[in-house]
């Protein structure tokens, strides 16, 4: 049997603060705990799941090293399935050194980045979807962000994902039992086989497609503001910002490079960029800006393009709207605190419509965040749908998902047994990469790598 290191870590951030929580797990977690610590009133052992007041004490020297609460928890009903024991102690980084050294000095080891989550994957008190869920709250900004990510650690994902596996495992039992006794009389019926599939299809390719989205809920999508010199879009910046990010000035060409900055809207974070105003470049500064943006354009999620409704429709709008062509974007008509001149009916190509905002007066902001909000989310979205946030979620459900139409036209060509059992085991342990049911040391490596070395 594989010898289990007792390990030891904080599981707070680092610097000052009012309670640092130094961490122990593994099989001789109780005897490190018990040789360091000191109850404040009585003696005796350490009862399981009660918190005790005390100090931590050097016993080399029996020193006292700082008063603090102390719990020690039984396995198996622990985070890792282990031996837990866990130091309440003040904030702050040398208090909790000298904590970890005395534990380290009897018998437990520093733990690695993730090792605790790690553990509690490798007992089977979570799946591999589950630990990175951990992760994903940890970095939690917005309340939809951390809703996914506990709906992941609930294990609302792990169910979606093994059921569409049950699917494929029970059509995969049907096609090797034409492989196993080809020479016999199998009833098979191929068309419920088939629709088994298809489903499962449907469902992968739904799960692969919610990533748009997903990646939205956790790293934020990009939108641009552009529009030809002096309309007001570093303006617009500030005003979606609610604070001045960018110089604003009378004069054309004040924005001569990229200036971005992140907000909020509806639990989704998005990087608002301004942009250098299109127009005839006065120097290689302006032209290099100006160069940027159009490079820049094909990448965004989302434009904003900017228009002045006190002015009419020039040669430098009709140039940014060839530029942006049939991309996402969004109108803005701004400086509506201004007498309007901006005919809405022209040019018949590219019709001027959209969000009438101010952002000079901050005047039709919620409305354009609203319209921001809609143009980067579905409108079939759900607060209870799953997404999937997970990149490496989303490479093996693809992977998934090209096997699974393969067995599918397989079957509908009525392609050899063989060919078609081979797809569907190799949808399924796809599947199964995601929930740990199918693994490597690798994988494990790259997703704990990730996590602190307290959790």
């Amino acid at each position: 049997m594989e010898n289990i290191e007792t390990i030891c870590a904080v599981s707070t951030p680092s610097g000052e603060g009012g309670i640092g929580i130094v961490r122990l797990s593994g099989p001789d977690a109780h005897k490190v705990l018990k040789a360091i610590f000191r109850k404040a009133k009585g003696g005796g052992d350490i009862t399981s799941r009660r918190m005790y007041l005390g100090h931590i004490v050097d016993p080399e020297h029996s020193e006292q090293i700082d008063e603090v609460f102390a719990v020690f928890m039984n396995a198996p009903l622990t985070y890792t399935r282990e031996d837990i024991g866990e130091v309440y102690s003040h904030g702050g980084l040398a208090v909790q050194r000298r904590i970890l050294s005395v534990m380290i000095r009897c018998g437990a080891r520093l733990a690695e980045p993730g090792e605790f989550t790690k553990r509690a994957f490798l007992n089977g008190r979570i799946d591999l979807a589950q630990a990175e869920a951990v992760l994903d709250i940890i970095e939690s900004e917005t309340d939809e962000e951390l809703g996914h990510a506990i709906k992941s650690l609930e294990g609302v994902l792990s169910k979606k994902i093994n059921g569409i596996r049950n699917q494929l495992r029970r059509a995969l039992v049907e096609v090797e039992a034409l492989i196993d006794f080809p020479e016999e009389e199998i009833d098979v019926d191929e068309k419920e086989v088939l629709a088994g599939v298809e489903c499962a299809e449907k469902e992968i390719a739904a799960l692969a497609d919610s990533y748009y989205e997903g990646n939205a809920v956790k790293h934020g999508l990009e939108v641009l503001i552009v529009g030809r010199t002096n309309v007001g879009k570093s303006s617009l910046l500030n005003a979606l910002l609610a604070r001045e990010r960018a110089i604003v000035t009378p004069l054309p060409g004040t924005t001569r490079d990229m200036i971005e900055d992140t907000i909020h809207i509806m639990g989704i974070k998005v990087r608002i960029v301004d942009t250098a105003g299109f127009g005839l470049p006065r120097d290689i500064v302006e032209r290099e800006g100006l160069a940027r943006v159009k490079r820049k354009i094909p990448e965004a999620d989302l434009i904003l393009w900017v228009v002045d409704g006190s002015r009419p429709y020039s040669d430098e709008d009709r140039e940014v709207c060839e530029e942006i062509g049939k991309r996402r974007k969004i109108v803005v008509i701004n400086k509506t605190d201004l007498p309007r001149l901006l005919e809405i009916d022209i040019p018949p190509e590219s019709p001027i419509s959209g969000i009438e905002v101010s952002a000079l007066r901050e005047e039709g902001i919620e409305a354009l965040k609203t319209a921001i909000y809609e143009a980067l989310m579905s409108k079939e979205r759900r607060a209870n749908a799953i997404l999937v946030t997970n990149l490496r979620h989303k490479d093996a459900l693809s992977r998934a998902l090209t096997a699974a139409r393969n067995a599918v036209s397989g079957l509908k060509r009525q392609e050899p047994a063989e060919f078609i059992a081979f797809d569907l085991r190799d949808a399924g342990q796809c599947l199964g990469e995601i929930t740990g049911e199918a693994w490597t040391d690798d994988i494990l490596h790259d997703i704990f790598s990730r996590f602190c070395i307290g959790k």
